[in-house]
């Protein structure tokens, strides 16, 4: 019984080890295409992969650059998924030019792609460097929506306002399954200080309040990304946001005006209290020290 269970468990930890092993492997793989392609000589005597981006982790779209001075120049992208035979790619269209698209039926996470692409050229066809990832690398979403915001309460004269500045996910239906996590990052600036931006990190929720913004007009945007991610989305389009003082009423300035001067009477009446009390108290103490100034001679000082 003892060594079936010695046994079962050095099977475990084998299994353990190559599938790290394996990871490390694709891993190293991914890393060196990488950076094959970004150490690559950009002299357009080659294609290459430049960039693939996926928004939600059920698509992706992988861009790449053309040739440079060719005329009749086609161009397929090749494909393998995992330990699968080579594919071509099926959509050259929805992605944009120099594109290859691939749809939900031909996505997988945690599948390792390697592609490359080749020209056909008059002089023959050139093939670019081998491109490997994994999807829930380039998960990269669309920016947040739909900013709006609530003016909680009135400024009045120069004070200011508090807001509160709302967005919109957008991929709601796959952050309700909870297939992503996603994390905000906000900014703001006046208009007036247009080289200054205030960022607001780590939001976990799609909203923010901003307490008592002073009398201005302000540019809002805002940025997400997955928890799983590295890559933020690009920022979302501007909000503009005008917070006017309300000048104040004539029967505001008015009681402003008697409230002043009640607060000065009364500290000139506190004053001259302590004044009489303090000066009562010291003519006090000189009859009690000196009681026989007058029959000295000398004026009495109480």
């Amino acid at each position: 019984m003892v060594w079936a269970r010695f046994a079962l468990k050095r099977r475990m930890m084998l299994c353990f080890l190559l599938l790290t092993l394996q990871w490390m492997m694709e891993t190293v793989a991914l890393q060196s295409s990488t950076q094959a392609a970004i150490t690559l000589n950009e002299d357009g005597k080659r294609p290459y992969i430049y960039h693939c981006r996926s928004p939600n982790m059920q698509i992706f779209t992988c861009w790449w650059r053309p040739i440079a001075n060719q005329d009749n120049v086609t161009y397929t992208l090749m494909y393998t998924m995992g330990e699968s035979a080579a594919q071509e790619c099926l959509d050259y269209v929805s992605g944009g030019i120099n594109s290859c698209f691939f749809d939900a039926k031909h996505t997988q996470i945690w599948e390792m792609y390697c592609m490359n692409v080749t020209a056909h050229t008059s002089m023959g066809p050139i093939t670019s460097k081998k491109h490997c990832l994994d999807v829930v690398d380039i998960m990269e979403t669309d920016p947040p929506f739909n900013l709006t915001y609530i003016m909680l309460n009135e400024s009045i004269a120069e004070v200011g306002s508090s807001i509160l500045v709302s967005w919109l996910h957008p991929i709601e239906s796959v952050v309700r399954e909870g297939w992503i996590t996603p994390v905000y990052k906000l900014r703001y600036r006046n208009l007036a200080q247009t080289d200054i931006w205030r960022v607001t990190e780590r939001l976990r929720e799609p909203h923010a309040e901003f307490l008592v913004l002073p009398v201005g007009t302000y540019e809002f945007n805002v940025r997400c990304r997955s928890t799983n991610s590295k890559n933020w989305s690009a920022w979302s389009e501007s909000m503009i946001v005008t917070i006017n003082g309300r000048p104040l009423s004539n029967q505001m300035l008015a009681l402003i005006l008697v409230t002043s001067i009640a607060i000065m009477a009364l500290l000139i009446i506190s004053l001259w209290h302590i004044f009489h009390k303090a000066r009562a108290g010291l003519n006090h103490s000189c009859c009690h020290r000196f009681p026989n100034r007058a029959s000295q001679g000398m004026k009495p000082l109480c």
